[in-house]
């Protein structure tokens, strides 16, 4: 089931609320002057729409668009991202007189790529200082979009805020 609210596009308004099988708010036929906006069913349980419950599942649709925009510039997962830390951290101590033991995750690459272990310390470095641009510029965007979706008044603030323009991060 999905459930939806139709609002007015000027005042954010409620104008009704509604559930269905997927795809039911895509079908309904609204006036130019109305918006939908997906909810999730918690929102619907009282007499009063659940503006916490909206708010909630908003906030987690940024998260989650946060994530797939990083997905385009990193492996995603908590052990990928330790692998990352920790080859940064190797690769910003290591020095030329450094044992390869000290860099046990930069000379598993070297000798995996058949690199010098120099090249691949060049390479880490350069895809970090990289993704900390990158990486910013997403959690600037999010952080954004998120407190859009907090100081929002009615839907229709709702629903532009979660309109979030990546463009700035991946140009389209």
């Amino acid at each position: 089931m999905e459930y939806f609210v139709i609002y007015d596009l000027a005042t954010g308004d409620l104008l009704m609320r509604g559930s269905g099988p997927p795809g039911t708010a895509a079908q309904q036929i609204l006036e130019e002057t109305q918006g939908i906006i997906l909810v999730p069913r918690e929102a619907l349980n009282t007499s009063e729409i659940n503006m916490d419950a909206v708010r909630a599942s908003l906030l987690e649709q940024i998260d989650a668009a946060a994530e797939d925009i990083r997905s385009r510039f990193i492996t995603l997962g908590s052990g990928q991202a330790l692998t990352y830390q920790r080859k940064e951290s190797e690769a910003r101590a290591w020095t030329p007189e450094t044992d390869p033991a000290e860099v046990p995750f930069l000379a598993a690459e070297a000798a995996a790529l058949g690199v010098s272990l120099s090249e691949v310390v060049t390479t880490v470095i350069e895809a970090a200082d990289f993704w900390a641009v990158v990486g910013a510029a997403i959690e600037a965007v999010r952080l954004r979009a998120k407190r859009a979706v907090a100081d929002a008044g009615g839907f229709h603030e709702l629903a532009a805020a979660v309109l979030v323009d990546w463009t700035e991060v991946v140009p389209s």
